[in-house]
């Protein structure tokens, strides 16, 4: 073991001569190593060569750590603004919301029927995660702040998306009542006789008008006064031509003395919708139309119902 470990110790010591030629008239440089300067610089070299290998896969993670953090500013301060727009948008939906829910709440609804609804423009809000980023404050900014205001602009989502189906769901309601219930003039022309007691003009008693007459000239075009649908389209004593509409809400309107009937039994019939000509059929002195409003299958003054409705 001794023999072998001398051997190598001299096998180590053995020089070596390396020797640089130029092909010029520089003399040759010749350099004497030992093997084991020879083996110490080559170890020296390898570890030289790990440590450097270390230190720039080090500094290569530093760089791709500092260059994910920046995409993830990009994306976090993309992703807040797109919440500032979002809160922008239902702080507007909110303002419209309580301007319908005001309009709902005033005593008369033409507007909401007639007119359709009023839009105002948005309102800015209060904070944002946007303006936390642009004020330099990125560092106080967490993804836990981005996911409460992300799961506040979810809830305000949900509560702007039932107060939108309520207030829907009113106009709706009202837009049906509107439809169904008597609220224009059966046709153009003037009262002349009202709703309530008088003196038959035929008979000569007294006796109660369950309507009122509108006066014009024969064949003026009388007009459905609500949606509903024809339960009676032909001759009735005293009446003459007459039509009787059944509307929801309980409503009942009734047509008489025409000259012509337009519409027939069963058949629905349109707010406005042309039914028949003026005339003079039936117990009648003159060209009129006998306009009748029944509710609860009692007559009622049709007065209320023509012009100015809604309010």
């Amino acid at each position: 073991m001794k023999k072998h470990t001398k051997s190598i110790i001299r096998e180590l010591k053995r020089k070596m001569t390396v020797v640089f030629i130029h092909h010029g008239k520089i003399k040759p440089i010749r350099l004497n190593f030992s093997m084991l300067f020879v083996l110490m610089l080559v170890f020296s070299w390898t570890c030289l060569t790990l440590w450097a290998g270390f230190i720039s896969g080090r500094h290569i993670d530093y760089i791709k750590m500092k260059t994910d953090n920046e995409i993830m500013k990009v994306r976090m301060l993309f992703f807040s603004d797109e919440i500032k727009k979002s809160k922008e948008i239902l702080s507007q939906i909110k303002q419209n919301d309580e301007q319908i829910r005001s309009l709902l709440a005033m005593n008369s609804k033409k507007v909401i029927i007639e007119e359709g609804l009023g839009y105002g423009g948005p309102t800015p809000i209060e904070s944002s995660a946007l303006s936390t980023i642009l004020s330099g404050n990125f560092n106080k900014f967490s993804y836990q702040d981005v996911i409460k205001q992300s799961f506040g602009l979810f809830e305000d989502y949900k509560f702007t998306i039932k107060s939108y189906s309520e207030v829907m769901n009113h106009i709706n309601t009202q837009r049906m009542k509107f439809r169904y219930t008597p609220s224009m003039w059966p046709c153009s022309g003037v009262i002349s006789s009202p709703y309530g007691f008088r003196i038959h003009p035929i008979l000569g008693y007294r006796f109660f008008h369950s309507g009122i007459d509108i006066a014009n000239v024969k064949g003026t075009p009388i007009h459905s006064t609500a949606d509903g649908t024809v339960i009676l389209a032909g001759w009735k004593i005293g009446y003459g031509n007459v039509i009787v509409i059944e509307h929801s809400n309980y409503y009942r309107t009734v047509y008489a003395h025409l000259s012509k009937i337009l519409v027939k039994k069963a058949e629905s019939i349109l707010k406005g919708q042309e039914i028949a000509r003026m005339g003079n059929t039936g117990r009648s002195t003159d060209d009129h139309l006998h306009y009748e409003v029944h509710y609860r299958k009692k007559t009622v003054n049709p007065i209320k119902y023509l012009s100015s409705y809604l309010k």
